[in-house]
């Protein structure tokens, strides 16, 4: 575990780290598929109170894999209830796993915060100490319900909810920070978000060789139009930038909380990075079907003026975003050979035929 903790904590050849941490899919099967299973309540009690001290947990709520604090696919997620009465969320990482993000991720949930957006503050952090220590963090509880949640029985409101979350995503790319891509999460102790990268155009070639390898291994992708793809990436002038904002880099559905008429929460900073607005947008459209699109735009543009290479930067980024989810789709199913893994997949194939038709690959 020494070895891999020091291959996954590292992001500074990560594009995106779900996909380029430094794991074999069996392993992070292993360690991910079943990552409620490291404690008991009793002990998680005890060891956030250690943390917390005086004004500590009273109770933490049984463990509830449907929850909607459960839809993500890192952290084992807990609400407990603090002695003031306050509820709290514990995000709690695998036993004997470094987490080696949690300090960045609370710089950003706080910054987004100070800029009026619905985020949390983090009351308490503990870092992985070694052998069977294990990292966690303690955050407000937002109110709202997951926006994949309230549309399995509120459908009709998706028309609603899009522009409102493309507002959002809009006020967020008013944050600025220092340098691309991932954040150096030694200086986020500190307080500072500052990127790994100098250049957004090194930042957006992290991991992209191993991405296209992947693909390339699988069928999805021929010798030539794998060359192809990475040449369009190499001293692309759309790629040029000298302002780097906050980018959420998962701003799903599963990561943002309604209450049916905008937006309540924005949670999961795990892979919040350094970046343009047209990167964060771009990621965005890759979890859903193209025609959800449109109403996310007309949000985020009711907010910012479009500026004129915004298609081409979309397109160049979604193209970066779809070769490095497809590369993390494709390893997961090896371990998770699920219906909605496989869906995502089927969606992933066509982003990548569009993006590929829109250069002429």
């Amino acid at each position: 575990m020494d070895k891999i903790n020091a291959q996954i904590a590292d992001r500074h050849d990560v594009f995106y780290w779900q996909t380029d941490r430094a794991i074999e899919p069996e392993q992070a099967g292993h360690i991910w598929a079943d990552r409620h299973r490291y404690f008991t309540d009793d002990e998680l009690l005890n060891k956030v109170n250690g943390v917390l001290g005086r004004d500590g947990l009273t109770d933490i709520e049984p463990l509830d894999l449907d929850a909607q604090t459960n839809l993500g696919n890192v952290n084992s997620v807990r609400v407990g209830r603090l002695a003031t009465g306050k509820e709290v969320v514990i995000r709690c990482h695998p036993r004997g796993v470094k987490n080696g993000y949690f300090h960045a991720e609370a710089v950003a949930a706080r910054k987004a915060k100070e800029a009026g957006l619905p985020s949390y503050d983090t009351l308490a952090i503990h870092d992985y100490e070694g052998g069977d220590d294990y990292a966690f963090q303690v955050i407000d509880k937002l109110p709202g319900y997951a926006i994949k949640k309230w549309l399995e029985t509120h459908p009709d409101d998706e028309a609603k909810l899009l522009p409102e979350i493309g507002k959002e995503m809009a006020r967020l790319h008013q944050i600025k920070v220092s340098g691309f891509g991932a954040f150096d999460n030694e200086k986020a102790k500190n307080g500072e978000l500052v990127g790994l990268h100098q250049t957004f155009g090194e930042a957006v070639r992290a991991g992209l060789p191993f991405n296209i390898d992947v693909l390339k291994q699988y069928g999805i992708l021929t010798e030539q139009q794998a060359e192809a793809i990475a040449k369009l990436f190499d001293s692309n002038p759309l790629l040029d930038s000298n302002e780097a904002i906050l980018v959420h880099n998962d701003f799903a559905d599963w990561n943002l909380l309604t209450d049916g008429q905008g937006i309540t929460g924005i949670l999961d900073w795990d892979e919040c990075v350094g970046g343009i607005p047209e990167s964060d947008i771009a990621c965005w459209s890759t979890f859903f079907e193209p025609e959800r699109l449109k109403g996310f735009l007309d949000g985020y543009f009711s907010v910012v003026q479009k500026s004129d290479d915004f298609d081409d930067k979309f397109e160049l980024l979604r193209m970066r975003y779809v070769v490095s989810k497809m590369t993390l789709r494709l390893r997961r199913y090896s371990w998770e050979p699920t219906d909605f893994m496989r869906e995502k997949i089927e969606t992933g194939k066509t982003h990548l035929t569009q993006s590929m038709e829109y250069f002429g690959l």
